[in-house]
């Protein structure tokens, strides 16, 4: 956005107003700013931009700046967007504007009443013809109607056939999540069916259980690099994100999860906005540091797990050796099931009871079990 200059109600030889579009949102290249409603002119020569609330927020951009536009298409939570790609040289004679330096050679015009069609068309047309650089050369001041009926008539059938197009996106996108939606109902009968027939394996409340995990953890507005970078803002963002989605499931997970299980679910509630296992750690290494509820803590054997602060270890070591009691004998495998936690969880709790002379074990050719250790118990 440092290609912006403040606007100065001077106008150029030849220039013409061409088209003006309200309720318009400026991004410096994917980056949201202040500059959330304003009235969009495009003139032969300048897009000028306003602040609806603000009228001393005033600025333009020379179209000579623009080397290409896109657009970008709505979606059913995002308005339609214009693109302008920016040549990397400044103009000599720039005046001041709203940013002294920019790292983006682009910016987006976010169209949130519609109008976005109407206006690329224009555009492209002024961009084509380079007025400026003939200010001699003539141009339509836009689009004309004759008055009285006639010109009435006009105006409200240019009005409905865009309201049409409107609608015909609208209903475009409505289909676009009916069929979604079709696919998840798929696959939701599918899932149904092959708990049904492992029925004698599976209780009905592991089947509750099941169906709570697929809705358990949603995140709406995930924070993402384009919006703040790729260093430790963006890992701090995100750290406060993980922690707030986080926090149900850990509490009906007994409080811990392993590492493995947190990518998994944090990247399969962010849709398409994946993350690196590598900015997942590193986002986890922030949580100490802004003094969050979640925690990450690494075991012994190198596993790490994200743990509400309020875990107790020693309570749940407690728990475990009184299921150890109980049955005598464990394996991780039978603990995770007792324990309805993960098998990397299970094993860390028993070994930490080994570690604390609480349970022994027996490495054999069917696998590593734990015993009580009645040295304690049972005495010499």
């Amino acid at each position: 956005m440092d290609r912006f200059q403040w606007w100065e109600d001077i106008i150029h030889p030849g220039e013409n107003n061409l088209l003006t579009q309200g309720n318009v949102k400026l991004y410096d290249g994917s980056k949201k700013t202040l500059f959330e409603l304003g009235t969009l002119t495009l003139t032969t020569h300048r897009l000028r931009w306003k602040d609806d609330i603000n009228p001393n927020t005033d600025m333009s951009l020379n179209l000579s700046q623009i080397v290409l536009i896109e657009k970008e298409s709505a979606t059913w939570t995002k308005s339609a967007k214009i693109i302008a790609h920016l040549s990397a040289i400044l103009e000599e004679d720039k005046k001041p504007g709203p940013v002294k330096y920019s790292p983006f050679n682009f910016v987006k015009f976010s169209f949130r009443g519609g109008g976005d069609k109407e206006f690329f068309s224009a555009l492209s047309d002024a961009i084509a013809k380079k007025a400026w650089e003939d200010p001699s050369a003539s141009y339509p001041k836009g689009k004309q109607y004759r008055a009285g009926i006639v010109g009435i008539e006009r105006q409200i059938r240019d009005r409905n056939e865009a309201t049409g197009e409107t609608i015909s996106e609208a209903f475009e996108d409505l289909k676009n999540l009916m069929k979604m939606a079709k696919e998840m109902v798929n696959l939701s009968k599918s899932v149904s069916q092959k708990l049904r027939e492992k029925q004698s394996d599976i209780t009905e409340d592991e089947t509750v259980q099941f169906k709570s995990y697929l809705l358990s953890l949603g995140i709406s507005d995930p924070v993402t690099k384009s919006e703040y970078g790729s260093g430790s803002i963006f890992h701090t963002e995100l750290a406060k994100q993980l922690s707030e989605a986080l926090i149900k499931p850990l509490q009906t997970s007994g409080g811990i999860l392993s590492l493995t299980e947190v990518y998994c679910r944090v990247n399969r509630a962010r849709g398409v906005e994946l993350i690196s296992p590598e900015d997942l750690l590193n986002a986890c290494l922030m949580l100490e540091k802004l003094n969050l509820p979640v925690k990450l803590h690494k075991f012994d054997s190198g596993v790490m797990v994200l743990r509400l602060e309020t875990y107790d270890t020693a309570s749940e070591a407690r728990k475990v050796g009184e299921i150890l009691q109980d049955k005598g004998s464990l394996t991780a495998d039978e603990l995770s099931i007792f324990s309805k936690v993960t098998l990397v969880i299970a094993k860390e709790r028993l070994l930490f009871l080994e570690k604390e002379g609480i349970a022994c074990r027996d490495d054999s050719i069917e696998g590593l079990r734990f015993y009580p250790n009645r040295f304690l118990t049972e005495g010499a």
